[in-house]
């Protein structure tokens, strides 16, 4: 459907059938090179990325896929910054990326970030990143089991050393990004 935005919808008859085959997804299906591929290839889209992955979770598909997302699907997060489920979280922050790759928007980022630090695409670090992410409840440094789970994703997903690096570095300081945004006073040279 993200590549053919002519398609409208399922029937009824098509989403139970999706339904019922969720159950196919597990580790033989993950390490199948093709269906890594193909996931790969709906987050390099140009279009439709966060709609069909919010469709993916929606029907059960996303959680089959990766395991790490299935168990962080409705849980809940207890402090006064997250409005959101943590899926929902993810989700919410890919959309908010996404928005950073239209033409007006990364005008505007191109002309205050310098020439020689610009990413080639300003989504390609997290589309890949921030899904495997979140390891928040089940115990000890969110961050670091994170950064391990990166790390395997991109390792099964076949990306470069380069941006596996790039992909860990954002996962382990995810919340000194945030801290330094919405905590500190940006204009202070310390």
């Amino acid at each position: 459907m993200q590549q053919h935005s002519e398609l409208k919808g399922m029937t009824a008859k098509t989403l139970r059938a999706l339904w019922r085959s969720r159950e196919r997804i597990g580790a033989a299906f993950r390490r199948d090179p093709r269906n890594r591929a193909t996931f790969l290839s709906l987050l390099q889209q140009p279009r439709g990325i966060v709609h069909e992955l919010r469709r993916m979770n929606q029907y059960g598909i996303l959680g089959r896929y990766l395991p790490a997302f299935r168990r962080i699907v409705g849980q809940m997060q207890h402090d006064l910054f997250h409005v959101y489920t943590v899926d929902q979280h993810i989700l919410t922050v890919l959309r908010n990326l996404r928005r950073f790759t239209m033409p007006r928007v990364l005008a505007r980022v191109s002309a205050v970030q310098p020439p020689d630090r610009r990413p080639r695409s300003p989504l390609a670090p997290v589309r890949r990143g921030d899904l495997p992410r979140h390891r928040k409840g089940r115990g000890g440094d969110h961050s670091q089991l994170g950064k391990v789970e990166a790390r395997r994703f991109c390792r099964e997903h076949g990306l470069s050393a380069e941006d596996t690096e790039l992909v860990v570095f954002l996962v382990e300081h995810h919340l000194t990004m945030s801290s330094v945004a919405q905590k500190q006073d940006l204009s202070d040279p310390r």
